[in-house]
């Protein structure tokens, strides 16, 4: 005789479907060709180096403060294209690497 199996929670099919429709929303030229591991904790480098990010991204995403982006804004260094461009691309870079296991090391370690 067979054991019966434990359904899954439903908690846990709404977010397989939750994060497959967030999957289907980014770009696929803006999507990782391979996230890291879920024992990769630090992945403070990946915008950096994974290679979906130009230079002028990078410069803009990880170099200003609010208030010196809006400066380059007036000056005309940067148009606001090019910024939203810039912090969407990276927004779709976290949601790849932030997984809920991920997040559940980081709320243990005190994180949040």
């Amino acid at each position: 005789m067979g054991h019966a199996q434990t359904p899954e929670p439903a908690y846990i099919n709404i977010a397989k479907r939750k994060q497959a429709e967030r999957a289907s929303r980014i770009p696929k030229e803006w999507m990782l060709s391979s996230p890291p591991g879920d024992n990769v904790l630090n992945v403070m480098d990946i915008p950096q180096t994974c290679g979906i990010l130009t230079s002028q991204e990078l410069e803009i995403t990880g170099t200003y403060d609010a208030v010196a982006l809006v400066e380059a804004l007036k000056s005309r260094k940067y148009n606001a294209k090019d910024v939203t461009k810039a912090f969407c691309k990276r927004a779709a870079i976290a949601h790849q690497l932030v997984s809920p296991s991920k997040y559940f090391v980081l709320m243990i370690l005190g994180f949040f």
